[in-house]
Order: C-alpha cells, then structure tokens, then sequence
C-alpha cells in the first residue's frame, strides 16, 4: 500500500494507511466504547481539526450501534497551547469549543489523530477540567509516533510507530484535506 512521491519542497512522503484502514479504526474506536457499556453516558470529544473529525465518526457509529443517542464535543485547545510562541497562528482555527452537554460525572473519550510529545493532549485535559469535572477520560488515537515530553499514554491506539524527530505523520481526512489516508512526510517538521 505504501506510495512515495516526493513534493515541490524536496520532502518526500509515502502513504502508510489508506481510508478504508482509518474506516476499520474508527470502528473499532467505537466497538471498544460500546463494549465499555454506559454509552448514555459517554462524551465522545475530539481535538479540532482532524480529532473531531474522527470523534464525529466514532460518535455516529457508537449511536448507530447502540441506539442511543451518544454527546459529541469537539475543542479548540489553541489559548491552551503552552506553545504559541513557537508555533505561530498556523495553529488557529476559526472554530471554537462545542459541547454538546454538560462534563460532569461523564466518561470523555478524547480522541485525536497522532499522539507525539503530549503536549495537545495536556492542553486538551487543561479545557475539559475547566468545563467541569469528568467521571474518566479514555484517550484515543489514530497513531502514537512517540517522542513524549510528557507523561502522558493512549487508551487505545490504533497503531504505534517509531518516527525520526524530523519527520511528521499526518493522518488526512476528505472533510480537512480533501484526501484521505495516514501519510510518513520525511523531513516534514514545522
């Protein structure tokens, strides 16, 4: 499955996973939620852009699965960030928070594309606990590529890979990019 092609920039990058691969995670994302049971109590949140995305999907199939009508949030973790200075506002997006009910008592799913230093998944927690007190939070993620600053683990991963601090994994989504598929970018670090 693995296609190279190299861009304008001289970055080369090679298509890891296609869109009926990320269609069987987001299943199994929402098989392991509806196997937890208390789905009326579940709060499935992603982190904008490509975590809700993926949260919106997982919440769908959850309710469709257990027909009941499962709470979607999605986050804007940018004012949260511990590093906006460094990242510039290519990181904002126009989009704010939404939730769909209340985070008290609730278990969160947290779901996001790519798991590396921790540092989005912290600014996430920051938000969720300022929006109140959850019951649990389950983190899920697409790809862990390691590399932690901080000390934080998914729940459930999709898959873990080994990635060079260098280069970047990016899982694309047709309602973001346009084109859909998990993509290794050589040399591909902001």
């Amino acid at each position: 499955m693995a296609k190279s092609k190299t861009s304008v920039r001289g970055k080369s990058e090679k298509q890891l996973h296609d869109a009926a691969w990320i269609a069987r995670q987001v299943d199994a994302f929402a098989q392991e939620i509806v196997s937890h049971g208390m789905v009326d109590q579940a709060l499935i949140v992603g982190i904008r852009r490509r975590g809700a995305e993926l949260a919106r999907r997982v919440c769908k199939q959850v309710s469709a699965a257990s027909k009941t009508k499962v709470t979607y949030g999605a986050l804007n973790i940018t004012l949260y960030r511990d590093d906006m200075s460094l990242r510039g506002p290519a990181l904002e997006s126009k989009q704010g928070t939404e939730l769909d009910g209340p985070i008290d008592n609730r278990v969160v799913y947290l779901i996001d594309d790519v798991l590396f230093t921790g540092r989005t998944i912290r600014a996430a927690l920051d938000q969720i606990m300022d929006f109140g007190r959850p019951g649990a939070v389950r983190l899920f993620e697409i790809i862990d590529r390691g590399g932690r600053e901080l000390p934080i683990q998914a729940d459930r991963v999709a898959e873990r890979l080994t990635v060079p601090v260098g280069d970047r994994i990016e899982v694309r989504l047709k309602e973001v990019d346009g084109e859909e598929g998990v993509f290794l970018v050589v040399g591909g670090m902001r």
